[in-house]
């Protein structure tokens, strides 16, 4: 039995999404479907008993962590700016389009946050939150279960980082895909210098047929 256990959850579906608009870290809002998506997954995770949860400050995340705790109000949700998704400047709030692809290919906005600062970010918050503050909770019998909302961008680029640094690995089956809206990742941590795991990857099966069938299946905030 691991120590801990991460559910990494991305937000629910904002009109942003669907109309494959760059949101960065524009504060948009769960559109009807992202609050229907949060209310599936907050049911398929009821079982789960969390011990802590962190969502990016941003609304469509806290929103999305809000609906899955619906059912456990003594958790305190911790807002933090680090799970914010990359800032992506001047491209915030345009559509993908061919001159935005051209603008992406050239990468010389000064306006966009560099991609290894963003990895720096999310890596560090992982070290920071997860492995230090996470491991030094008490031993117990049982495992810790941590609820952690974020963004596409973000938990894809955390992931990969870890993968590809040897910080983290997949079980075997497990392979980094697609991240759409509310999947859910676990990641199962042990004490000591064991690599932690990561045993699910943008599981979706909460979803309906109907509403699978209409996720967006492109993140417009991975074009960069």
């Amino acid at each position: 039995m691991p120590f801990a256990k991460i559910y990494i959850v991305r937000h629910g579906e904002t009109q942003e999404n669907k109309e494959s608009v760059i949101q960065g870290q524009l504060d948009t809002q769960l559109n009807q479907t992202g609050i229907e998506q949060a209310r599936l997954v907050a049911d398929s995770l009821r079982s789960v008993r969390f011990d802590a949860a962190y969502s990016s400050d941003l609304v469509r995340a806290v929103k999305t962590a809000e609906i899955i705790l619906e059912h456990q109000t003594d958790i305190e949700i911790r807002r933090e700016e680090a799970l914010r998704e990359r800032f992506l400047g001047s491209l915030q709030g345009t559509k993908i389009g061919a001159g935005i692809q051209a603008r992406v290919a050239r990468r010389d906005d000064e306006t966009v946050e560099r991609q290894e600062v963003f990895s720096a970010r999310a890596v560090q918050w992982w070290k920071k939150a997860i492995l230090q503050r996470t491991r030094a909770l008490p031993r117990r019998e049982t495992v810790y279960n941590v609820l952690v909302t974020s963004h596409g961008g973000w938990i894809m680029t955390l992931l990969r980082t870890l993968v590809y640094s040897g910080k983290a690995r997949c079980a075997e089956g497990v392979e980094l895909g697609a991240c759409l809206n509310t999947s859910v990742s676990i990641i199962e941590v042990e004490l000591g210098d064991e690599v932690p795991m990561i045993v699910q990857f943008g599981d979706v099966g909460h979803l309906s047929v109907e509403q699978g069938s209409e996720v967006v299946k492109k993140n417009a905030d991975e074009v960069v």
